[in-house]
């Protein structure tokens, strides 16, 4: 710290009467007069930024000062020349930055002030000391402490090393870029036609817009796959290198009908109608009946499309490789197609089939996968009876085990049946030659007594992993069945059911997706409606309490607008019956897997 000590100069005071102290400052010196008796002494006015003692005491705001006062400034603090250096790394790694700042010692004296009654004694700055600069060779050594080692912007230190910057960008990392998928140009509509319907102010849905089955020609361009562009890897600034995400790659899956042409671009090979099912990709030849489908024409199968532009009589049967398309009714008859069906008008005691065999391949899915749910709680369940001998420690695994069953999984021996029932319909499977034996000998009757451990359940669930694995490849893509009204009628899709007249009647109606009314005065009234997802009714039931039913899986729910009594709600295992007449009817689970029923009364 530097101090600068000034002794008053003293003058030779004038003998004139009225003469007040005096007071100057002139290159860093303080000279004082004294005034003549009884008149005003002279006075200092001290900044606060300067530390004055007068006559070794610390003094500060305005002073009277004479001659003989010894005063002492400082006008300096003990501080030294500073640099600072700021490295910031953004929270992604990708950037860094640079802030570099010279802070100087300043060198002060005392402001020259005019002579004067009283003076403000303030500092001026006269020089100033700078730090060592930082050299580009220590930016970069510390960048390295930092971790920094890669993609450094050299002209950034070098631009900014000398005169010092506020956070200018010293690295920048290289940013990965994905690679784009793979995508399907196709020349013909995709689109599902049950999205988006159009309806009038009435909410009724007008199809007759839909036309007839449009088809191409041989050899037309029906879908090109485009390349996605490469990508590449990044890297962060401290050398990490970051994996750009691969893109899907499409591989395109011929089936009948069309060739492939420089290995990107699907032909047609035969004039049809183009369809795509996951990546796979037909042309389906269109067989176009004129008439009504009755005894002159015999029963209809053909690998294509079906196209009825009249009604399918009593005890007909009609079979397509794709998709069903009937004009008017179907009465008495059945329609199996792997593709969408769509009846124009009424289904009037018959079989509407959509997805095949596999309709039935989806129910035995849900009832194995069921089952496995079931064994798993039993496991678990008798492992904590075990745990805490709740029934007592001599108690056999076998004995609790049919306990379970009689009491708390009431329903196993119903999924058992429906598994066994189902095996006849869907054939061969790896696992089913061994799952009838187990299910016979550990679940059902009197066999869980003779259980010796819990443990033996897990042999049956990987009988099931085993089949559901195989199932699952054969399993083919929803497929989705449009009627206007079904009367005394089993209907199965593996997607959705779409009504779109006046409703249904004493129908069985199973959908793998959903169960949508979509006429404003649709009624549902009598029979079974069963789906995955959701059900959307408009009107269920009747003022007489006929029984109608309606169920969806563990986490779908139930709508309708209008509900009579004797409605049953059923969501997974849970059941509501409904006893008064109601209006805005949802049916859910809520979080402890209990069935709501929120509604209001009609």
């Amino acid at each position: 710290m530097e101090t600068i000590t000034n002794i008053a100069t003293k003058t030779n005071t004038s003998t004139a009467m009225n003469i007040s102290g005096s007071v100057m400052i002139k290159d860093g010196k303080i000279t004082i007069k004294n005034p003549n008796e009884n008149n005003k002494a002279a006075c200092l006015i001290i900044d606060d930024s300067i530390k004055v003692k007068i006559n070794s005491e610390l003094v500060h705001g305005r002073v009277e000062v004479y001659e003989n006062s010894v005063i002492e400034i400082e006008l300096e603090d003990e501080k030294f020349p500073e640099r600072y250096l700021n490295i910031a790394i953004s929270d992604d790694r990708m950037n860094a930055y640079i802030s570099i700042a010279y802070e100087p010692k300043l060198i002060y004296k005392l402001k020259d002030a005019e002579e004067g009654n009283s003076v403000i004694l303030q500092k001026v700055v006269k020089d100033q000391i700078m730090p060592i600069k930082y050299t580009v060779k220590e930016i970069k050594e510390e960048l390295v402490k930092k971790g920094i080692i890669c993609d450094i912007i050299e002209e950034n230190i070098a631009k900014y090393v000398e005169e010092g910057c506020e956070k200018v960008l010293i690295a920048k990392g290289i940013y990965p870029v994905d690679e784009e998928d793979d995508y399907m140009e196709y020349k013909f509509s995709v689109s599902d036609d049950h999205v988006n319907f159009q309806e009038d102010k009435n909410g009724n849905v007008d199809f007759k817009s839909i036309g007839n089955i449009k088809s191409i020609e041989k050899g037309a361009v029906i879908a090109i796959k485009h390349l996605g562009k490469p990508g590449h890897d990044g890297k962060d600034v401290m050398g990490k290198v970051r994996k750009h995400k691969a893109g899907k790659k499409i591989k395109i899956k011929l089936g009948d009908g069309c060739t492939i042409k420089d290995d990107n671009i699907i032909i047609a090979a035969i004039e049809g109608k183009p369809c795509v099912k996951g990546n796979t990709i037909y042309v389906y030849s269109i067989h176009q009946i004129k008439s009504d489908v009755d005894l002159q024409t015999g029963d209809v199968k053909f690998i294509g499309d079906i196209d009825i532009l009249g009604s399918v009589k009593e005890g007909m049967k009609v079979e397509a490789g794709n998709c069903v398309t009937v004009h008017k009714d179907v009465y008495r008859a059945s329609i199996i197609a792997k593709g969408n069906i769509d009846i124009r008008g009424n289904a009037v005691s018959s079989t509407i089939l959509a997805g095949g065999i596999n309709v039935d391949k989806l129910q035995y899915v849900k009832a194995l996968n069921a089952l496995k749910s079931m064994l798993s709680d039993i496991i678990n369940n008798i492992g904590e009876i075990k745990k805490f001998n709740i029934l007592g420690s001599d108690r056999k695994d076998g004995e609790i085990l049919k306990a379970l069953i009689e009491t708390k999984f009431k329903n196993l021996n119903r999924v058992c049946l429906n598994i066994i029932g189902h095996i006849k319909l869907v054939g061969d499977a790896k696992g089913q030659e061994e799952l009838i034996p187990l299910i016979k000998h550990k679940l059902m009757g009197l066999a869980p007594v003779n259980v010796k451990h819990y443990s033996e359940l897990d042999l049956i669930t990987k009988c099931i992993d085993s089949i559901t694995r195989e199932l699952d490849g054969a399993l083919i893509l929803p497929v989705n069945i449009k009627l206007a009204y079904s009367q005394d009628s089993r209907i199965k899709s593996t997607g959705d059911v779409i009504i779109t007249g006046k409703g249904q009647y004493v129908s069985e109606i199973i959908a793998n997706g959903s169960i949508h009314f979509i006429g404003q005065k649709a009624v549902s009234r009598g029979g079974t409606l069963k789906a995955q997802n959701e059900i959307k009714c408009k009107v269920v039931g009747s003022e007489g309490g006929v029984k109608t039913t309606l169920m969806v899986e563990r986490g779908g729910s139930i709508w309708c607008d209008i509900a009579y009594t004797n409605t049953v709600y059923v969501i997974g295992n849970r059941e509501v019956v409904l006893n008064t007449p109601s209006k805005d009817v949802h049916a859910y689970l809520d979080d402890r897997g209990e069935l709501i029923l929120d509604k209001l009364m009609l």
